[in-house]
């Protein structure tokens, strides 16, 4: 009966301080016959918990807000490097050029060891058509690349070894992580690979609306010099 009493005015007093959170500043002389248990088998007052504990909340909430804003910044900087690429591709006059310039910045802009272009649409240019960026035998090259090419979603992280000996050949060994970007519809156009040898540069989980944004602006530039099947 006792316990069963100790334990319904233990409830009520919690149920009580609850309710009135402003209990304490009315009565402050309580405060320095008020102990918590610590970890250290000692005791600290209920102040000097709190003021831990919401030192603690603070330290969180301040991480967090770290997080939000590194993630901001990062946004920030993709949506810059997209912009100044995209007035870059409008500037360009011939295939040739615009070929290069996607190699180079893209390498430059995401730190890569290497980046390369497939196209599987001809040249309208037919003497580029010898180039090595032109894919000579659609369908095998296609093969290991279909769930990628049907879906047109970007792909990030660790490639298949025989994706990367299609995409990087000689430098397949030295790549441990890459993006892959399907252009067009269903690859109409071709895909753009990105490898770094870092296997963690490149991860699942990446901006995958980015890439997509970047794609299409980087496909809707190749196309113009590109024949195209209608549909």
């Amino acid at each position: 009966m006792t316990s069963d009493t100790e334990a319904i005015s233990e409830q009520v007093v919690a149920e009580y301080l609850r309710d009135h959170r402003d209990f304490f500043a009315h009565n402050l002389w309580l405060l320095p016959d008020l102990y918590l248990p610590h970890e250290s088998g000692g005791a600290i007052s209920l102040v000097e918990r709190q003021v831990t504990m919401l030192r603690a909340q603070n330290e969180m909430q301040k991480k967090q807000l770290e997080e939000v804003v590194q993630v901001a910044r990062e946004n920030d900087r993709l949506n810059t490097q997209l912009h100044q690429l995209t007035l870059l591709l409008m500037e360009c006059q011939g295939l040739e050029g615009l070929m290069s310039l996607l190699v180079s910045r893209l390498r430059r802009d995401y730190s890569a060891d290497v980046a390369v272009l497939h196209l599987l649409a001809p040249p309208r240019d037919g003497h580029l058509a010898s180039r090595a960026e032109f894919v000579r035998d659609s369908a095998v090259f296609r093969a290991p690349f279909q769930h990628m090419l049907s879906t047109g979603r970007p792909f990030c992280g660790r490639l298949k070894e025989e994706q990367r000996e299609i995409l990087f050949g000689e430098r397949a060994d030295a790549v441990g992580s890459g993006v892959v970007l399907p252009l067009g519809r269903e690859g109409c156009v071709g895909l753009l690979a990105i490898g770094s040898g870092d296997t963690n540069r490149f991860i699942p989980g990446s901006d995958i609306s980015f890439l997509t944004r970047m794609a299409q602006v980087i496909a809707a530039a190749l196309a113009a010099h590109l024949r195209l099947e209608a549909g």
